[in-house]
This record gives C-alpha cells, structure tokens and sequence, in this order.
C-alpha cells in the first residue's frame, strides 16, 4: 500500500500517527494502572504477599517460610518450605 500512496497520503498518515501519539501513551498508562490495581486486588483476595516485601499473606505473616509451588498429579499444592524440612527430620 505505500507504493502505491501518494506523499500527501504519506504525510497526512504521518500527522496521524504523531498526533495520536499522546493519546497511544496515556491509554498505556491507563491499562498499566488498571493492571497494577488488579493484581494488588487479587494479592489481597487471596492473602498473598505482597512485592515490596512487606509481611502477611496466606500464614498469617511473620512466619518466615518461604512458599514453593511443586506438582502433584493434575493439580499444584502450596507447601510451606518449613514442614518439608520438619518432615525430612523425621519431628
């Protein structure tokens, strides 16, 4: 298609493009923020902790363990890094 257009075509497609620009980038921003406000949601929802490394979370918090994901058959299951080592001590 651009072979084929003209310059004025080019250029009114170019003076488009700019002048949209701001708009392209405060929609970004927007979608970002929306994406950001989601994930604080769903952290909290579902007690996760949070990035910034504060505590809480699904044990209450303060606890120190740290959550690891490990497969079991079809599905995960969080286990706490603490009773794994509890378990192999044999307490």
């Amino acid at each position: 298609m651009v072979a084929h257009a003209t310059l004025e075509e080019q250029d009114a497609a170019r003076e488009e493009w700019f002048a949209l620009r701001m708009v392209r980038r405060k929609e970004r921003e927007e979608k970002e923020k929306k994406r950001k406000e989601q994930e604080r949601f769903h952290r909290e929802w579902w007690g996760l902790p949070t990035e910034g490394g504060e505590e809480g979370g699904a044990d209450g918090g303060g606890g120190g363990g740290k959550r690891i994901e490990e497969e079991r058959g079809a599905g995960k299951r969080m286990v706490d890094e603490r009773e794994k080592e509890e378990s192999k001590q044999g307490r």
